[in-house]
């Protein structure tokens, strides 16, 4: 990141490992390189951390629009976010659109055919763990997920949906997205990062999208302490909100469904695909079979 800016989040095999991480400032670390060409370079930490006796409990927060049909729709975001940062991209802006999209469907006195259950995730920084105790604790009605629908991105504009590798749902959602034309965000992109708490979803054969927007300087405040409200376009998450809205209200009223669980061989080789088949074990666990 720019600006000695630090960057903050968890090591690459986390939930398994617990192992420490310390960042180091991009021009700081050319320092480093410089001076290492020279000589040897030898540093001093000095870290304050501690670990509380007893892990902290957290929880998520669900409501929902009840169905006429068996069918559900989860729309979602994480709550969580890094302490450098208030977090208001990452992801408070995917809270704000997935509460305003709540308010606006349940302001319109809809019975949608499929259930929209709107979820706020915890843990989602510390590895999909409020996804992964969602699922966990929902094994039964698994089958009955028409699609998981996330914002993770940021208030920029929207670009359209990523079917996260998917490309079956590509010719059943073509249709459905027509009502986000009007702002611009009705393409359908065949790919798309999985690496969110679509992840859990993703990994259980569960169809699982995400509203895409432009890229912005997401990523340059992301995980920073820039990560501030200052940062959050109003126009664009205005916008993101009726994407959110529009695409699960669409999805809930398809007939039929425009998608189907994976079963397990079908999970593997997309997740070989879009190369998450590790991360997806790791999340799951070193047995990790898919069910």
């Amino acid at each position: 990141k720019p600006h000695r800016m630090l960057y903050t989040s968890a090591y690459g095999i986390y939930p398994r490992a617990a192992l420490p991480v310390l960042s180091v400032a991009k021009e700081d670390t050319e320092l480093l390189r410089r001076l290492m060409k020279k000589e040897t370079v030898r540093l001093q930490l000095e870290v304050h951390n501690d670990f509380p006796p007893v892990p902290a409990g957290e929880r998520n927060v669900i409501a929902e629009i009840p169905g006429t049909g068996k069918d559900i729709v989860v729309v979602g975001a994480h709550f969580d976010s890094w302490d450098w940062g208030q977090g208001a991209n990452d992801n408070g802006s995917g809270v704000a659109a997935v509460l305003e999209a709540a308010r606006i469907l349940r302001s319109m006195d809809i019975k949608p055919r499929a259930t929209i259950r709107f979820v706020f995730f915890s843990g989602e920084e510390e590895g999909c763990l409020g996804s992964r105790a969602y699922l966990d604790a929902h094994k039964a009605e698994l089958d009955r997920y028409r699609m998981f629908i996330v914002m993770d991105g940021g208030a920029q504009l929207p670009l359209g949906i990523g079917v996260k590798g998917r490309h079956d749902l590509l010719q059943p959602l073509t249709p459905l997205m027509e009502p986000l034309h009007a702002i611009g965000a009705n393409r359908l992109l065949p790919d798309g990062e999985v690496g969110s708490d679509d992840e859990p979803f993703i990994a259980l054969g569960i169809p699982a999208v995400e509203l895409n927007t432009e890229p912005g300087d997401y990523d340059t405040n992301h995980h920073a302490i820039t990560d501030t409200l200052d940062k959050v376009d109003p126009r664009a998450l205005s916008a993101d909100t009726a994407g959110m809205a529009l695409a699960a209200l669409a999805i809930a009223n398809a007939d039929p469904a425009p998608g189907r669980r994976l079963q397990a061989p079908e999970i593997v080789e997309l997740l070989k695909r879009t190369n998450n088949l590790d991360e997806a074990r790791l999340l799951r666990g070193d047995s990790w079979v898919p069910q």
